[in-house]
């Protein structure tokens, strides 16, 4: 876990012990101010780490159902990242994306 990290962690917890008394949240609070920070990676990622709780749990028309627990998301995530890091989409160029459920925008080169 970066410092970073743990400077959002305390700040969230800090606002999680005094969710119920404004006056001292709103005086005392301060948001964290790292040199630098990525929500994705310092943030989501610290999160997700060995983490095989459910995170997302989709549940379509037909019943069918799927669960990603936050480390399979986060692999995902990296996936996406890497695919769009090789090329697949280049920068101010505009880049599209579509849901892996529509056939029609094509499939994505990772597995479902």
């Amino acid at each position: 876990m970066t410092t970073a990290t743990e400077a959002f962690r305390a700040a969230r917890d800090f606002l999680l012990e005094h969710r119920e008394d404004y006056t001292t949240a709103y005086r005392e609070f301060a948001w964290p101010r790292p040199e630098r920070f990525n929500w994705a990676l310092d943030w989501f990622d610290a999160i997700a780490d060995g983490n095989d709780r459910t995170a997302l749990h989709l549940v379509e028309e037909d019943g069918d159902e799927t669960r990603l627990s936050f480390a399979a998301l986060s692999r995902r995530s990296d996936q996406v990242a890497n695919w769009l890091r090789s090329g697949a989409c280049v920068p101010r160029t505009g880049c599209w994306s579509c849901s892996a459920t529509r056939r029609s925008c094509g499939r994505p080169p990772w597995p479902r």
